[in-house]
């Protein structure tokens, strides 16, 4: 019987140079009327480009279609798969694991399908998709897979901050009251994804290097762990990434650090200017030995 996994483009597999066999139902970005169809038509530098260097709307983003995703399964189906596992980002930030859910119901009958929504997007939803592929493989039982992915989920921290809250501003991810004090003060919230899978604010930090410092040095109690994997997101601030990558290395005492870029849809949602530490613990992902090639 064939198996595959299926993941929400949110994952920003197509950013990443690692060996897998995971399709993407790809989601949708739309920029002055414009829609983009996510790693088709439009990827991390062109977006990052669009907000940065031309005078735009809001970017907003849609959850992957019914459409896509019923002709996605038709195909599987007629090449012969069965079994489908299919990673989503958090059902708190996109709709794509409902669409999903009411589509595969119309498969019931020709197809074995189970739906993980991974409560995160980025890399850590790349992670928890690559690991499914690879258990898959080794012929292990949906169930198996989703609790390891619980696992890995569960030990999985990340903290974040923006330094230009003007595009969650546009996007109605922050007030435009609570916006406009934050850049008076110059105030840089940081953020993190809760366990339901909320992007919700940890602390509200006066200045950006204050604020990346609390970042890094909330970790160095994780890097004490004997089996952690830290990583570092970054996005389209080369000067703010280059600083960050040091302030990490300097203070967790590390010679590399894999880093990675976010998520289109990440970038579309919080704006070009973030970064974040990110770390898995005590659960290591087995994809985790392929990012060694990205590390700084």
């Amino acid at each position: 019987m064939k198996r595959i996994v299926l993941s929400t483009s949110s994952s920003g597999l197509d950013n990443h140079s690692i060996p897998h066999d995971i399709n993407l139902l790809r989601l949708y970005l739309h920029v002055n009327g414009v829609e983009f169809i996510d790693g088709k038509n439009i990827n991390n530098e062109k977006l990052q480009y669009i907000m940065t260097k031309i005078a735009t709307s809001p970017v907003h983003t849609s959850p992957v279609s019914a459409s896509e995703v019923s002709n996605k399964l038709s195909e599987l189906y007629l090449a012969g798969y069965r079994d489908i596992f299919i990673t989503t980002l958090s059902t708190k930030m996109s709709d794509s694991y409902n669409v999903i859910l009411q589509v595969a119901h119309s498969f019931k009958d020709k197809l074995n399908i189970y739906i993980y929504d991974c409560k995160d997007l980025n890399v850590c939803e790349a992670m928890l998709a690559l690991e499914a592929d690879h258990m898959l493989k080794q012929n292990a039982s949906f169930t198996d897979i989703a609790k390891r992915l619980d696992d890995l989920r569960n030990n999985h921290r990340m903290l974040f901050a923006v330094n230009d809250l003007s595009y969650l501003v546009k996007n109605k991810k922050l007030s435009t009251t609570a916006g406009f004090f934050a850049n008076l003060f110059d105030i840089k919230p940081v953020l993190h994804v809760d366990n339901d899978g909320n992007i919700v604010p940890v602390n509200k930090i006066r200045h950006i290097d204050k604020t990346l410092n609390f970042i890094v040095d909330s970790f160095i109690p994780t890097m004490l762990n004997e089996k952690v994997f830290p990583y570092v997101l970054v996005g389209g601030d080369e000067e703010l990434n280059q600083y960050f990558i040091k302030l990490v290395k300097t203070k967790l005492r590390l010679q590399h650090i894999a880093t990675f870029p976010v998520s289109t849809i990440s970038t579309a949602n919080h704006g070009p200017f973030a970064v974040g530490l990110c770390a898995f613990k005590n659960h290591i992902p087995q994809a985790a030995q392929f990012y060694a090639q990205n590390s700084y």
